[in-house]
């Protein structure tokens, strides 16, 4: 069984990364990953956030399987297994504060699709929402 958890894993960090690599080419597929993210509770801004934030998703899902294998394995982490194991969770912990960070800012670029560079994050898109209600409002 734990064979056949490793798998899927490897599995779905190469369809997601395959996945992600066809959104970084093409925008129109923007639409299409906003559509399968219709089970999120969140706004339109929330929900674009996270579709910027895909490849360092990615990246992360890539860590976690490391991490997984080397407890699936069960071997002694020791050596350069401890370096391994330091570069997987560092790199985990790191794509999630850039992901916040991309979700809330759309900053730094470079982990953003080109076509996506543009957006504003969630923060400036409701401070615009709202500069833009409160002015509706009192005209």
């Amino acid at each position: 069984m734990q064979y056949f958890i490793g798998l899927f894993f490897v599995a779905g960090s190469a369809f997601m990364t395959w996945k992600v690599t066809q959104l970084w080419r093409d925008a129109d597929l923007v639409e299409h990953f906003m559509a399968t993210f219709s089970f999120m509770p969140f706004g339109k801004e929330v929900k674009r956030g996270e579709i910027r934030s895909l490849a360092l998703t990615v990246v992360s899902l890539w860590g976690v399987t490391v991490l997984l294998f080397l407890g699936l394995l069960d071997v002694d982490v020791s050596g350069p297994l401890t370096a391994l194991f330091a570069v997987a969770l560092g790199t985990v912990l790191l794509c999630l504060l850039c992901e916040v960070s991309v979700v809330l800012f759309n900053a730094p670029k470079f982990v953003v699709p080109p076509h996506m560079r543009s957006d504003l994050g969630v923060l400036a898109a409701r401070r615009a929402h709202r500069a833009g209600g409160s002015r509706r409002t009192r005209t």
